[in-house]
């Protein structure tokens, strides 16, 4: 079996882990706790029997420029999930967190898109004006992403997250996926712009898919309570909080 042979298996095996998934959080009643996340993979399954089908049927030339037109909505659902991930973390916790912690959040994703656009300027133009834009919003999303997944792994003890919580295991998924096609980014880029490692991607795709199909399928450990911990952390976050508003207030009085 040739290279070519063996990544367009993995390609048609992405394809159909994708369609799999897809029926699996509709079987499994998912969709109610990550709407978000269900429609996005609808949306990769119609957009790649769509994008096929028009470039089969009339030229790749119509295919990129329809890839181009819905681009928006590709990255306005990524940043959807997201959020979702980060309000299926915070949510149960959302009363005891300081006053402004949701704000800090989105203020922090803001800035996060913004330095991302700002990449933009440094990329060299490739010519083809679907990767010019993706990619830069591509690794935009990607550092979002692992930013998620570290935060929700690093503090997963403190806020009752086990290891078979599916809002790590997405996490986890889709951090995986995003250092790959990090690394992969980066190698083309300072390799001159080769395409060479592009297969790569959809190897790493592929196993996500395969990932999440198993996470769905499996039964989920309810979320603890507070640890300790947390609920120490808590309190020394509100103690501090309430300290810096009284020496705020008074600074002003003077």
């Amino acid at each position: 079996m040739g290279l070519q042979t063996l990544f367009a298996l993995f390609g048609l095996l992405g394809f159909i882990a994708e369609i799999a998934l897809f029926v699996v959080l509709l079987v499994r009643r998912q969709y109610k706790i990550f709407p978000v996340f269900t429609l996005y993979i609808a949306f990769n399954v119609l957009y790649d029997i769509g994008i096929g089908a028009v470039a089969v049927a009339y030229s790749p030339h119509l295919g990129r420029l329809l890839a181009l037109g819905l681009m928006p909505l590709e990255y306005l659902l990524e940043l959807g999930v997201l959020l979702e991930i980060a309000w299926n973390v915070l949510r149960p916790v959302q009363i005891s967190l300081p006053k402004g912690s949701l704000r800090v959040f989105v203020a922090c994703v803001t800035l996060a898109l913004l330095c991302g656009t700002l990449l933009a300027w440094h990329f060299d133009n490739s010519g083809n004006k679907v990767q010019d834009y993706k990619g830069p919003l591509d690794l935009t999303f990607g550092l979002l992403r692992m930013m998620i997944f570290v935060v929700t792994a690093a503090f997963s003890q403190l806020l009752g997250i086990g290891w078979k919580n599916k809002v790590l295991q997405l996490a986890t998924a889709l951090s995986f996926y995003s250092a790959v096609d990090l690394v992969v980014s980066l190698v083309e880029r300072y390799s001159g712009g080769s395409n060479e490692l592009e297969q790569i991607r959809s190897i790493a795709f592929t196993f996500e898919l395969g990932f999440l199909v198993w996470a769905f399928t499996t039964k989920e450990v309810r979320r603890r309570e507070f640890s300790p911990q947390m609920e120490q952390f808590l309190v020394t976050l509100a103690g501090r909080a309430r300290h810096a508003r009284t020496a705020l207030v008074r600074m002003q009085v003077k």
